[in-house]
């Protein structure tokens, strides 16, 4: 039988370049395998990062079990980054026993997807001769909050714990090897995630997952490193790290004192008790009930797509809520961005990312300046407006060989980048042959419109008068300027879809300064800790503006967590 992905793929494409005999491709915006040409070879299901791939004929059945019980001093919940940081720390700090659990087959959550995080310093900064911008970075990330409404001591610890972190990452081999410092200080980035960093690590090439063409994300980068350490300290260390090990249950006394994890694995129940607990349980995305509270028209038109593991389904705030734990769903990050062409090809996606496209919805119109930058601190973008929440970059041949001529110029400094847009004509031509609505080719732009389901007479209609603009060097309509006015009129004409993304959704938990979870009063539980995307931490306000970062903060705080649980556990 037929290996089967399984529901919320994060379109990482592993298993698509990794599949011998091309039986993987997308199928709407996540991949799906065809079972006429696979032959179980089981692949697949090996490199899928979240481990929601399987061949449901070999799948074995569970076993089950009498309800287990499992006594530690922390018990962690939640196998990604934070989680495991924290767990490994924690052992270094006391030597006492900790336990993780993990609800998926795989662990590393979105740290196995993320690329990298901002170090702002480090030892080697100071080797490096760099100067400490920590102060300043704080500075800069507080007064941009919205009403400086996060925690400014918070985000100090952050900073400087982030700092800390990497210096003891550094500890367990091939850091220098792996990792290479970028010199920043002639061209200082004193805004986003580089604010006041003399000099960022990049991650220059990847340790799997290596015929990707797609940069943004991983598995294979800075995420896949940390996991990948950290679980040799675990076996190291004799760190049980029980997958498909979900927790269900918080219990605690009358006090708010943390009593044990009722936890379920394909079995039955699991029932830790525990000193303390951690919770590293990843995001919430993947939650179709919170995500409507937050983002309304997520899943409205063409549902936006999220870079986020399926596991990411916000359980630890439901778990929260039940024993009276405070929510945020106001200082969250879970954006609606684009329109961009995620996930399909990243040659594509580079390609199109350009401001000679004519950029039209389903009714043939444009409806923004395609030479614009997209307004800075907004969670959801232009196409909120858009019927049906989707647009397509609209080009012709022409068009396409200028734009293709200058992506290989912008990306040529980075060999890695431009491995993957050299092939940029093929992987087009391969998204409007194979895929069912990724992109689509005609020889007139009537045909176009009818290939993409775009309204015939709008579209050719928007197109001569567009045609007119770059004739006469000046649109009219929305002041695109006159350098990226390209003319849609040499066919073949092409379509390319362009949609909403989500980066995965954090926050939801609050936590105090020592990040324990917080009580609906404000009081902090007594053995409850909360780290990574489930809590709110270091975020703004719908997260606008300049901000911490999400592996910044993962890694960041696992490692402050762990300081704070060996002050509460000792003895």
């Amino acid at each position: 039988m037929s290996y089967v992905i399984g529901p919320n793929c994060s379109t990482c494409h592993y298993c698509f370049n990794t599949c011998p005999v091309g039986a993987i491709k997308f199928v709407g915006v996540e991949y799906a395998i065809d079972p006429e040409k696979c032959v179980e070879c089981g692949a697949c299901a090996k490199v899928c990062p979240a481990g929601i791939i399987s061949n449901p004929a070999t799948e074995g059945k569970p076993v089950p079990h009498e309800p287990k019980t499992i006594d530690c001093d922390v018990v962690v919940m939640g196998a990604g980054g934070s989680g495991l940081v924290a767990a490994v720390r924690y052992k270094q700090l006391t030597g006492k026993n900790v336990v993780v659990l993990e609800k998926s087959k795989k662990v590393g959550g979105n740290t196995n997807l993320g690329h990298a995080f901002t170090v702002r310093y480090s030892k080697l900064h100071e080797k490096a001769g760099m100067p400490d911008l920590r102060a300043e970075a704080v500075e800069s990330i507080w007064n941009g909050s919205d009403g400086r409404d996060m925690s400014k001591e918070l985000l100090r610890k952050a900073v400087y714990g982030l700092t800390d972190m990497f210096d003891w990452l550094c500890g367990f081999g091939d850091v220098e090897e792996s990792f290479q410092l970028v010199d920043l200080r002639e061209h200082p980035i004193n805004d986003g995630p580089f604010v006041f960093t003399p000099g960022f690590f990049n991650f220059p090439e990847r340790t799997e997952n290596k015929k990707s063409t797609d940069h943004s994300m991983g598995p294979g980068w800075m995420g896949s490193f940390v996991i990948k350490k950290m679980m040799e300290q675990c076996e190291k260390l004799g760190i049980p790290v029980l997958t498909q090990t979900a927790g269900a249950d918080i219990k605690v006394d009358g006090d708010g004192k943390f009593l044990a994890l009722e936890a379920k694995d394909p079995g039955g129940t699991v029932t830790v008790g525990a000193k303390c607990l951690l919770i590293a349980s990843g995001g919430f995305a993947r939650n179709e009930r919170i995500m409507r509270k937050v983002r309304p028209s997520f899943y409205d038109g063409l549902p936006t797509h999220s870079f986020t593991v399926a596991s990411n389904t916000g359980d630890a705030i439901d778990m929260g809520e039940r024993i009276g734990a405070k929510t945020d769903f106001k200082h969250v990050k879970a954006p609606m961005m684009g329109p961009v062409h995620h996930p399909f090809n990243f040659g594509v996606v580079s390609l199109v990312n350009d401001p000679r496209v004519a950029l039209v919805n389903i009714d043939g119109r444009r409806f923004l300046n395609e030479g614009a930058p997209p307004a800075p601190g907004k969670p959801t973008g232009p196409l909120e407006d858009q019927p049906e929440k989707k647009a397509y970059a609209v080009f012709d041949n022409a068009t396409a060989e200028k734009m293709g001529a200058d992506l290989l110029e912008r990306t040529k400094r980075d060999p890695g980048m431009h491995r993957g847009m050299v092939t940029w004509r093929e992987q087009l031509e391969y998204e409007c042959e194979e895929l069912d609505i990724a992109a689509f080719k005609a020889d007139s732009v009537a045909e176009l419109a009818k290939k993409a389901g775009i309204d015939e007479k709008g579209l050719t209609d928007e197109i001569e008068k567009y045609n007119m603009f770059c004739r006469e060097k000046a649109d009219d309509d929305f002041e695109k300027p006159p350098m990226f006015l390209s003319p849609v009129e040499e066919g073949p004409f092409y379509a390319v879809l362009m949609m909403r993304f989500n980066e995965g959704a954090e926050g939801g938990l609050v936590n105090d300064d020592e990040l324990r979870l917080v009580k609906e009063d404000g009081t902090p539980f007594a053995g409850i800790y909360v780290v990574g995307d489930a809590c709110r931490g270091v975020l703004k306000r719908d997260d606008e503006g300049g901000k911490f970062g999400e592996m910044p903060w993962a890694m960041a705080s696992g490692y402050l967590a762990a300081a704070e649980m060996a002050e509460y556990t000792k003895d």
